[in-house]
């Protein structure tokens, strides 16, 4: 009830995908190795899931697109399954298949701050709904392993920043 009064719309997507689609996300380049991958008779190499991001964006990319239709905002529970090395798992924490409640929001860069916002206003009602608290927002930055340039990764972190502030 949340997501969809928030605007969210839920959508589905596929659970096995072909590689072109993570080679276009750069997933295939930086995430394979915690892929499941297998080939088909046909010769398709095709990867369980890992995470929504190219079923989100197929969906987003479907027709045409104007910039006033934007924020467009997707929900998903959806499977995924990463490959950790067996050394890795560990209880809940770390695991090969799991379902996530996960979201993507297409925007416009002068839109990123107030939808990063309340996408966190959003995430500590809902937390509050199973009653928890969120005591504080903690901001991930740049990954080792990552797409982008650094000039890139500075904007964003910049913005991310402003965000968890008005939040």
């Amino acid at each position: 009830r949340r997501l969809d009064a928030a605007g969210y719309e839920e959508v589905k997507t596929p659970q096995v995908l072909d590689r072109t689609f993570w080679e276009a996300s750069g997933h295939w380049e930086k995430y394979r190795p915690n892929m499941f991958v297998c080939e088909t008779v046909e010769g398709e190499e095709l990867s369980l899931k890992p995470m929504n991001c190219p079923g989100h964006v197929q969906i987003f990319k479907v027709g045409l697109r104007s910039y006033k239709e934007l924020p467009l905002r997707m929900a998903e529970f959806g499977a995924c399954h990463r490959y950790e090395p067996s050394g890795a798992l560990h209880g809940l924490m770390r695991v090969r298949g799991f379902t996530q409640d996960d979201a993507h929001i297409f925007c416009r860069e002068d839109q990123i701050v107030s939808e990063t916002a309340e996408f966190v206003r959003l995430t500590r009602l809902i937390h509050g709904d199973l009653g928890m608290e969120t005591a504080y927002v903690a901001l991930a930055t740049r990954p080792e392993l990552r797409a982008g340039t650094d000039e890139f990764w500075d904007k964003a972190e910049g913005m991310l920043a402003e965000a968890a502030r008005l939040a």
